[in-house]
């Protein structure tokens, strides 16, 4: 065990005591809300992004065939 781990064990939190108080795990939970909202955001809109390129490339790849 290195020196720097072995130390910050010497500090940790003693199990009756807890390493947060409710207004830092409020805050904890209001921000993974926020990034959960925004990767659904983003993951729906890569999504469309991939429908269109695909209906695109299907398309081209459609009127190619047919020589038009």
């Amino acid at each position: 065990m290195s020196d720097a781990v072995a130390s910050h064990d010497a500090h940790a939190a003693t199990p009756g005591e807890a390493l947060f108080d409710k207004a830092e795990l409020l805050e904890f939970a209001d921000a993974d809300k926020s990034a959960g909202r925004t990767i659904c955001k983003m993951l729906s809109a890569l999504f469309i992004y991939t429908l269109l390129a695909m209906s695109c490339a299907a398309s081209w790849t459609y009127f190619a065939i047919l020589g038009h």
